[in-house]
C-alpha cells in the first residue's frame, strides 16, 4: 500500500480507470496499491507521502502551462522548458 498526496486539497476521493474509489484518509493521504500508485504519481498530480518538492525545479509545459516534475507533461506533450 502506497500512501500518495494529491495536488488538489478539496479532493476527497479517486478513481482509477472507472475502477475502485479511493477515499482520502484521515491523515490527508490516499492510500493506493501498486501499479494505480504508479499510474497517479507518473501523472504528475500525486506524490509519495515523505517527498519533499520544496526546492524541486520542474517544467514548464508550453502548450497547457501546467508545471510537472518530468520532461513529459501529463498531457503528453514533450514541449516543456526548465523552471525559472
Amino acid at each position: 500500500m502506497t500512501r500518495l498526496v494529491g495536488s488538489d486539497r478539496s479532493q476527497a476521493e479517486i478513481s482509477i480507470n472507472d475502477g475502485k474509489v479511493h477515499q482520502r484518509q484521515k491523515d490527508g493521504t490516499f492510500h493506493v496499491d501498486g501499479p494505480e500508485a504508479k499510474l497517479l504519481v507518473k501523472s504528475g498530480d500525486f506524490a509519495v507521502a515523505g517527498t519533499n518538492f520544496q526546492s524541486a525545479r520542474g517544467y514548464r509545459c508550453q502548450d497547457c502551462n501546467f508545471l510537472a516534475l518530468l520532461k513529459t507533461c501529463k498531457c503528453g506533450s514533450t514541449n516543456t522548458v526548465p523552471e525559472d
